[in-house]
């Protein structure tokens, strides 16, 4: 999926299928991360709590302008 702002690898779209993260998930954690940090390979990880009791964690790379994202899982 390409966005003005991001592109989903196949193996991110995957995920957030297998662990029920919708498009509109990962917008709001993109947009507005509750928490920030790079990884070990510099990759940036944001995390964000989109429901009563659901917390993501997106993972992405930056290549120009865009974020590639890597993968979406669920926290905690």
């Amino acid at each position: 999926m390409i966005n003005k702002d991001y592109i989903l690898t196949d193996h991110a779209k995957q995920r957030m299928e297998e662990r029920n993260i919708s498009v509109k998930d990962l917008k709001v954690a993109l947009e507005c991360p509750d928490i920030s940090y790079k990884g070990k390979q510099g990759e940036i990880n944001v995390v964000k709590e989109v429901g009563k009791d659901k917390k993501i964690r997106v993972v992405y790379v930056l290549k120009g302008k865009k974020k590639i994202i890597i993968t979406a899982m669920l926290k905690g």
